[in-house]
């Protein structure tokens, strides 16, 4: 499946929506899409809804590629919704259904997906991260049934020219580097409060714009992002601004794995839609390999939706390109234990469960792995080569 390559980029200009910093959505739509038709007869024909929804939890970006990967090129913008639909598509055969995908960040008031499930029962799946669904375990349960990153992509970065003698997260205490954290707790950050590698007075919660903040301090403080795209931005697309390498080290590199973009779905769908998730899950693995192997349609792709959308988010087809390199540079996207791309690991979810337990005040002593996460579904022998 191809793509139209689309050639517009844009420019650095405002990228304070990377950090959580709250946008206003556009609604501008010149007119309303029409609602993509049945798909042809395929395997998820009989077994799956006729549209497959799936709600993403930040707006279109690289390491959402596996899923825009599923979508024909049939599809239908909808930019008052936020969302797009086409043919739900099996490399360069129609599965049989539908796939639409929404997007997450300012268009739903940065809810998390666990809670958009239980809101719209139309939504199948869409991304959770395993720590963060803990706490609505009792309220709204969901099991994660596809991992779509291996590793994390949350992490901390520095000026290595301020900082010469920092080479990880935990020299920044040494240096009483103050670390720009955004607004949200998180249990990452618990975690590394907890385990004594950074302090409190180290915290600033504050929703310091992006690179405004760290660039108008020269430098001097530390921020939270993503290893696979702000380093980009700072170098690259604030080169006026700011222009050289920031130092990243990864949060999973301290102990603390999160299954960061799990495809998560209701507790009872694990069973009550278990024959479409046998088929579909495969489906998605696929996709996910494809996008890693050649990205740049679908990147191409995501860029046009970013377009499209007009919520102030940024987003270009270098950024795109760059980014899943470095995903893969830094493992990322890859398989998991057992060789299977999507896949979990149990010890390391039971790992995360202790960690939860630990340095957070929620009651883990009912949860176990398979209360979070399933393998039911993966097909083993679906993997990145090499």
């Amino acid at each position: 499946m191809k793509k139209a390559q689309h050639t517009g980029l844009r420019t650095f200009a405002a990228i304070a929506a990377v950090g959580g910093v709250a946008l206003t959505a556009g609604c501008s739509s010149s007119s309303d899409p029409e609602p993509t038709e049945a798909a042809a007869s395929g395997v998820l024909t009989d077994v799956c809804p006729e549209t497959i929804v799936i709600q993403a939890d930040w707006e279109p970006e690289s390491e959402h590629g596996g899923i825009y990967e599923l979508v024909g090129d049939d599809y239908t913008i909808d930019t008052d919704n936020k969302s797009v639909t086409g043919t739900l598509m099996d490399g360069d055969e129609s599965a049989g259904v539908n796939v639409e995908i929404r997007i997450g960040g300012s268009s739903v008031g940065y809810q998390p997906v666990q809670s958009l499930l239980y809101q719209d029962d139309d939504i199948f799946m869409g991304y959770g991260r395993v720590t963060e669904t803990i706490p609505a375990v009792e309220s709204n349960p969901v099991v994660g049934v596809m991992s779509t990153l291996e590793v994390s992509p949350y992490s901390i970065y520095w000026d290595p020219e301020t900082y010469p003698d920092v080479e990880s997260i935990a020299d920044l205490k040494d240096e009483d580097v103050t670390i720009l954290m955004g607004s949200d707790q998180t249990v990452w950050q618990d975690y590394l409060l907890g385990t004594g590698v950074i302090d409190e007075s180290q915290v600033d919660q504050s929703d310091a714009p992006k690179p405004a903040s760290f660039i108008a301090a020269g430098g001097s403080v530390a921020e939270v992002g993503f290893a696979s795209a702000e380093p980009y931005m700072y170098e690259v697309e604030a080169a006026e601004e700011w222009g050289k390498p920031v130092e990243i080290g990864l949060i999973h590199d301290l102990g603390f794995a999160e299954y960061f973009q799990s495809m998560v779905v209701r507790q009872a769908d694990v069973t009550e839609q278990a024959d479409c998730l046998s088929e579909l899950i495969p489906i998605m693995q696929r996709a996910e390999v494809a996008y890693i192997e050649d990205p740049a349609a679908t990147n191409a792709f995501i860029v046009e939706l970013v377009d499209e959308y007009d919520t102030g988010w940024i987003y270009t087809e270098d950024l795109a390109e760059w980014s899943i390199e470095k995903q893969k540079e830094l493992g990322l996207v890859g398989n998991g234990s057992d060789g299977a791309l999507g896949s979990y690991d149990t010890a390391r979810v039971q790992e995360l469960i202790d960690l939860v337990g630990e340095y957070t005040e929620y009651d883990v002593t009912e949860i176990t792995p398979d209360t979070l996460v399933t393998n039911e579904f993966i097909d083993p022998s679906i993997g990145l080569q090499g």
